[in-house]
Order: C-alpha cells, then structure tokens, then sequence
C-alpha cells in the first residue's frame, strides 16, 4: 500500500490536486493506495504525560487522547511507501507537522530509570516521497527553509530510510497558484519511481 498524506489547508488547490493525481496513477498501476487530508483529522496537541512510552518492547505505545493519529500511523506503517505533499509555510512545513512529531513519543520506551528514551524497531522500512509547493523558487526550499529537516524528522520513527524530495516553486501570486504540464511531469515520475515498489503487481 501507499500513504498519499496532504497537508495542505486549502480546498481544491494545488496540493490537492497533486494528490488526486497520484492516487489515480497508483490506482491505474492496479497498486492500493490511501489518500489522507490532514485537515480531515482529529489531532490533539502532546501534553507530555509520557503514558504512551511505558510499555516495552516494539509495539507502538497506547496514546491516551484517542484521537486520528493511531489510525493515521497505522496507515502509514502497512505501506511501503509514505508520499506528502504540503505547502511551505514561513520557511517550513505546516504546524500540524510539529504536532504530529511530537505525538511520535508511541515510537519510544522510556523507563523512569534512564536518562533518555529508546526508540522502537519498526518492522520494515519505508520509502519516503516530499512534495512542497511554495512562493519560492524550487531550488531554493533545501536552502532557505526547514522543509527537508522537519519532514526527516518526521519521517526518522516510521523507518522512512529513502526519501524523494520534490520542490515545485513560483506558486506564490494567486495566479501562479495553477497545475503546470511542468508539475504533471513530476507527478508522473514520482509514479514511475515508486511503482517499482511493486514488481508483483498486475
């Protein structure tokens, strides 16, 4: 399976778009796929009662909130391959990002007897894909922002060990926030890239 994870806020926009298109080459390549809108879910901010990083071993810890990011992680480990696509927001990805690495404290064991916690051993890795769209140009997002950092750390827990960076800029003025044949090219690559996931598919 693969994770198509959007983060955008907007209704309709680019990042949507991107994500449509994905799942409909993924479906066409006959490969399962789950799109998310992040803005769909229920996430609760981390309040740091550490409850979650009691219980040993490599299960993921039980959150109290029981809210979506269960759900949402769950997904996410079943694929082979976790695709997000979001905008840049003053020089990094959305907040809700931030919210969601902090919920990664399941991942953990943290006896009260040590200083730090140990992270859990995942059972597989994961390919990782990032795709932002941003008033930047796309060349500049790796050295101006903190996309590929945030999205790395994200990605660390889930044993996301490869990942794709995709940076579709000059999306900023209202009139530049359209879906170029440039963009469609890179949508199309990211399908070819990751549908080699899938050598037993149909």
């Amino acid at each position: 399976m693969i994770t198509i994870l959007n983060f955008s806020q907007r209704a309709e926009g680019i990042n949507d778009t991107i994500c449509a298109d994905l799942q409909a080459g993924f479906t066409v390549q006959g490969i399962d796929t789950r799109s998310i809108k992040a803005r769909d879910l229920t996430i609760g901010f981390c309040n740091n009662c550490r409850s979650c990083m009691r219980a040993p071993g490599d299960e993921l810890g039980e959150c109290h909130l029981g809210d979506d990011m269960k759900e949402l992680l769950e997904s996410i480990l079943e694929s082979r391959c976790l695709i997000v696509s979001a905008p840049i927001n003053c020089y990094d990805l959305p907040s809700l990002v931030r919210v969601m690495l902090e919920r990664m404290s399941v991942f953990c064991h943290w006896p009260d007897d040590k200083y730090a916690p140990a992270v859990r051993k995942m059972p597989r890795e994961i390919k990782g894909v990032l795709i932002t769209t941003s008033a930047l140009p796309g060349i500049m997002v790796p050295l101006v922002t903190r996309a590929r950092k945030s999205f790395s750390l994200f990605a660390r827990p889930l044993r996301v060990t490869k990942i794709d960076y995709h940076h579709l800029g000059f999306k900023g003025r209202k009139g530049d926030m359209n879906y170029t044949e440039k963009d469609r090219r890179v949508v199309r690559k990211i399908i070819s890239d990751v549908s080699r996931l899938y050598p037993e598919r149909s």
